[in-house]
């Protein structure tokens, strides 16, 4: 049995359990947030020491990889380890960058006009410094959040999950660094924004996993490069912008985000043993932004969900064609704290951001493959 059947098999279950994981998760989220949010003010400390050390880093290093230390940082917390935030960064700070200097002044009229060019990403900075100093974080998130959104695929996804973390950091508690990390996750974003071919859904009528079994794959296979040389060769992919098209209304943007996640993590057990860190950014991101759309105006939280589909079906398309399917995993998963200790134990910045956004993906869902898929992301990502 092919991956593709196996999920298009298992979406008739995901959609007579969806009303029920809505209730759960409804339920669940005010108790789940109550102590994450409890857990980031008592930590506050830590993630504003922790984000200062960082300020003069650059978002990328060593030429073209993602500087994942604020996004750790903010995990690790959620994850219930601040006591170990200070020796991660202590020992990942020697590899970064120092961030470059200004060029000149983004343009408040013309800002497009700098959209995508990395060079300008301290001007970037500064800009998005000054929005938020004007007019608070959450109006300029209301305002930028949906702007930069065409461009998800910003930093083979980083630029939207970056953003993430910092916009669940300052909903937990308003201070300096925790703005001037907003700023500068905006300003990655909108450096290396880079926007997917496809449309919004709405017009098709497939549930996600059968939208998944038709998604055109890379005809020439896995493209040489990193993870965003390949999602720049999508726009290439005859019938994807159709395809993505094909997915049905999701109906409520949250519950459709939680099924994407899901649905990705299974992805992820069944063909993502080749390619192990590209597709775990297909669950990593939908849970990051999943966690902001209740604070984004109602209007952006549909564009969202169509978004984070494009950018998880582009990873799919580039990333697929040489996956060899497995069998999705039986038995009980391992428990929740295991999966913790485990992953502050490897130590790879993948590994502990999948542990996290699948922990906070199943306090939602309740879906024991979220279980799953952070412990097979434990096995199959380097340990430091």
């Amino acid at each position: 049995m092919t991956v593709h059947s196996m999920l298009a098999a298992d979406a008739d279950v995901r959609d007579e359990n969806l009303g029920r994981c809505a209730d759960v998760r409804d339920e669940n989220l005010g108790r789940c947030a109550d102590v994450r949010d409890e857990n980031l003010g008592r930590c506050a400390d830590v993630l504003d020491e922790n984000l200062g050390r960082l300020r003069d880093a650059g978002p990328e290093y060593g030429g073209t990889l993602t500087n994942h230390a604020p996004m750790v940082a903010e995990a690790l917390i959620a994850l219930r380890r601040p006591a170990l935030v200070e020796d991660w960064i202590t020992g990942y700070l020697p590899q970064l960058d120092e961030a470059p200097g200004p060029l000149e002044p983004i343009p408040a009229t013309r800002w497009h006009t700098a959209l995508g060019d990395l060079r300008r990403v301290t001007d970037w900075q500064a800009f998005f410094a000054g929005e938020i100093a004007r007019d608070g974080w959450r109006p300029a998130l209301h305002r930028w959040w949906p702007r930069l959104l065409p461009g998800v695929a910003a930093g083979a996804t980083h630029g939207v999950i970056r953003t993430s973390h910092a916009v669940r950091g300052l909903a937990a508690g308003d201070t300096e660094e925790r703005r001037a990390e907003f700023a500068t996750a905006l300003a990655y974003w909108a450096a290396r924004y880079a926007p997917l071919p496809g449309g919004p859904t709405g017009a098709g009528r497939l549930p996600l996993a059968r939208a998944i079994e038709g998604l055109p794959l890379h005809p020439g296979g896995v493209h040489p490069g990193l993870i965003r040389d390949r999602l720049d060769t999508v726009a290439g992919i005859d019938g994807f912008p159709a395809a993505v098209s094909a997915l049905r209304s999701p109906g409520d943007a949250g519950a459709a985000m939680a099924e994407l996640a899901t649905t990705f993590a299974g992805v992820f057990l069944t063909r993502g043993r080749r390619w192990p860190t590209a597709f775990v950014h297909a669950v990593t991101a939908p849970v990051a932004a999943g966690s902001v759309l209740p604070l984004l105006p109602p209007a952006a939280r549909r564009d969202t969900y169509d978004a984070l589909w494009r950018l998880a079906a582009g990873l799919y398309a580039v990333h697929a064609p040489d996956a060899v399917t497995e069998p999705l995993p039986q038995g009980a998963p391992p428990a929740e704290d295991d999966l913790i200790d485990r992953a502050v134990a490897n130590g790879d910045e993948h590994a502990i951001k999948l542990t996290e956004a699948c922990l906070r993906a199943y306090r939602s869902t309740g879906d024991a493959v979220l279980l799953h898929a952070a412990e097979h992301g434990l096995t199959l990502l380097p340990e430091v």
